[in-house]
């Protein structure tokens, strides 16, 4: 099966007039491409902490655009002709003076390109090949076959099926691994977990298969809610819980071990609500932090009553494990 990709090139200003000319033409789903978002999360976030430098400068020099996609069917037409309607209706407005005196709203140009379903739906599975995950375990989607990969991994690693969904990449970045790798390091058999920022539930189900008594990841986002659950219950591991929750609102579980693999401003942020979720001699692991920001971190653990016990690198990402004094 085909689908259209219509495109509206827009500026900035003119994202909000071309959608809700959408959607007075039916049309209430649309993808937008703001570099400004980019722009707007990094400065909110710290500098190229939302993405990796190579990626920001990739998103950030994009232009806006808006896309709605349409199955190769009998309603295709029906959509772009509507989609070049709105377009023109808004245009027209433009030329009018109805939106004042901003009138740079983009091109307004409509293209229409037709795609294969692979290019949709499937073909991002071929990029996700299985990875280590810690030292014991393997981490795949569940249609790979792990034979055609004997090579590549000790045989008596373990395998983990993490079904990533195509919101959320690999699940298996380096600052999962990073992660990985110090939980691993650091977990005791029967430590109760707590994963914030669960994402995939990879964590979760890792913290789980190396002895965890308990396991709670909580996520702000439905659909990492959604994915954690799926793919715990895939790896039947029954000790873990995957709850919609923001740490700083009422989380009431105390854990021998907090992981969480966010971002820098956010680790820092959320440091002293992870102290209280932690005894004395809780150990804290913490990822997506880049190599050029872990000294804002470790100075922020040291504040909040935290020694360090150990820091990783893969290429320029770091995670750091700390335990609470």
């Amino acid at each position: 099966m085909k689908y259209y990709e219509i495109k509206i090139a827009v500026s900035e200003l003119g994202i909000e007039p071309m959608l809700a000319a959408l959607i007075c033409e039916g049309i209430e789903t649309a993808e937008v491409n703001d570099p400004a978002d980019a722009l707007f999360m990094n400065d909110q976030l710290g500098e190229t902490d939302y993405l990796a430098p190579e990626d920001f400068k990739r998103e950030s020099s994009k232009s806006p655009s808006i896309v709605v996609y349409a199955a190769d069917d009998m309603t295709a037409d029906s959509t772009i002709n509507a989609v070049k309607k709105a377009a023109k209706i808004v245009r027209e407005n433009a030329e009018k003076g109805l939106f004042g005196t901003v009138t740079d709203l983009g091109t307004l140009k409509v293209t229409v390109n037709i795609r294969g379903d692979e290019e949709w739906k499937d073909r991002w599975k071929e990029f996700l090949k299985p990875a280590a995950l810690g030292f014991s375990y393997i981490a795949a989607p569940p249609w790979v076959d792990i034979a055609d990969y004997s090579k590549e991994f000790e045989p008596d690693r373990e395998i983990i099926r993490i079904n990533p969904g195509m919101a959320f990449g690999t699940g298996l970045h380096e600052t999962t691994s990073l992660s990985a790798d110090l939980l691993e390091s650091y977990i005791n058999e029967g430590d109760k977990v707590l994963d914030v920022g669960c994402g995939t539930g990879i964590l979760s189900t890792l913290a789980s298969k190396l002895g965890a008594s308990e396991v709670l990841g909580i996520d702000i986002d439905d659909e990492a809610v959604a994915a954690s659950i799926e793919n715990s219950e895939a790896n039947d591991v029954h000790n873990v819980v995957i709850k919609k929750a923001d740490l700083t609102e009422g989380v009431d579980f105390k854990a021998d071990i907090v992981v969480a693999n966010l971002l820098t401003n956010l680790v820092i942020r959320l440091t002293g609500d992870i102290r209280n979720h932690l005894d004395s001699g809780g150990r804290y692991i913490m990822s997506g932090i880049l190599t050029t920001q872990q000294d804002k971190v470790i100075a922020a653990l040291k504040e909040n009553g935290f020694e360090m016990l150990a820091v990783a690198e893969l290429g320029e990402w770091c995670a750091i494990a700390a335990e609470l004094i």
